[in-house]
């Protein structure tokens, strides 16, 4: 196998001059499995496609009919079932893995797909880039090929970073605290706005170490809803969230997470169809306890007791109003996506 021939948007800004095209980032909702689009006016990159048809027929929806790059990034099923319905019905131009065996009939229906396309095939290594005019992307992990490798599965794991302008995704897979500690040691540059959280969001990655050198602005997991796994771990959610001040969003409340950017601003965008049926669980900030106002990033209780004392708020925007939240905590809060818009 060593070689093988977007509504309730949030509006942001990072320094890095316009180029007058975007970028969109789409962090597909597959339930339970990871896959995320790449798309500018020029080119389409899929990294992981799920475990079935749901990506495949997410990027006919929005008219994907080709790929210019796909990326599996380790074979477990989650992240692999989805690329055999995917060949099928897309033109891919290359697609990148690395390289390690599997025993699973899924595993052999995902190489059968492979030698049966057209796709150039390529096992990527640290350092490596890929560009399509303004989008580049730099492979963080692995060393090299993983051919040989016959320890677990999320070692060898790929792990991206692509770069447009001032904005960066960091797309992580199911990379754990290991493989983590081992990019920080490289010495890659690594800070991005938006990370992909690892293993959707197992407490087996996105340790403090890294969440604290990537720094990002938004976090994003890709779980099911009520997943037997219990993903994400609270301890994540709070370390990103709590520690580290990032926005955090995911597939299992929001749905499909789109973030689109120009290089210098970004919006974040989700699924509304997801959001309204779950609106029972957003806090409004006019009738919640000082308990429930807790949860929300940047207030504690001591700010909770403000808020409920300088009641009614016109808009989410007068929660300026309490004392020691500024415009900054403000697009955080926003960002968070727990408090209920007020009519």
């Amino acid at each position: 196998m060593k070689r093988l021939l977007l509504l309730g948007a949030v509006l942001l800004f990072c320094a890095a001059p316009a180029f007058g095209e975007l970028l969109e980032v789409h962090f597909i909702d597959v339930g339970q499995g990871a896959a995320v689009l790449l798309r500018t006016n020029d080119a389409a990159v899929l990294v992981d496609a799920g475990r079935d048809g749901t990506a495949a027929a997410y990027l006919a929806s929005i008219g994907v009919g080709s790929l210019d790059l796909a990326v599996a990034t380790h074979a477990h099923a989650d992240h692999i079932g989805g690329f055999e319905p995917l060949f099928r019905t897309l033109a891919v131009r290359r697609l990148w893995y690395n390289g390690q065996t599997h025993t699973t009939r899924t595993f052999e229906r995902f190489i059968d797909a492979v030698l049966d396309s057209a796709a150039a095939y390529h096992e990527p290594s640290r350092g490596e880039q890929i560009e399509f005019d303004d989008l580049v992307i730099t492979v963080l992990h692995p060393r090299g090929s993983a051919a040989d490798y016959s320890g677990h599965l999320h070692d060898m794991n790929i792990v991206l970073r692509a770069e447009y302008g001032g904005f960066s995704v960091l797309l992580t897979g199911d990379a754990e605290v290991a493989a983590e500690l081992e990019i920080i040691r490289s010495g890659m540059g690594i800070a991005s706005t938006v990370l992909k959280l690892g293993h959707h969001g197992s407490r087996t990655s996105s340790s403090l170490q890294f969440l604290q050198a990537v720094s990002p602005r938004i976090v994003v997991y890709q779980a099911a809803a009520d997943n037997p796994y219990g993903h994400p771990h609270d301890e994540v959610i709070v370390r990103a969230r709590d520690v580290v001040g990032a926005a955090v969003y995911g597939t299992a409340r929001h749905g499909t997470v789109t973030i689109v950017t120009d290089g210098t601003s970004y919006r974040v965008t989700t699924d509304v169809r997801r959001d309204s049926g779950h609106s029972s669980e957003c806090i409004d900030i006019n009738t919640a306890s000082v308990e429930e106002l807790s949860r929300i990033i940047h207030i504690g209780e001591e700010r909770a007791r403000q808020i409920v004392s300088l009641r009614p708020f016109g808009s989410t925007g007068d929660l300026v109003r309490v004392r020691g939240i500024g415009e900054a905590r403000l697009q955080a809060i926003v960002e968070q996506g727990l408090v209920c818009p007020i009519e």
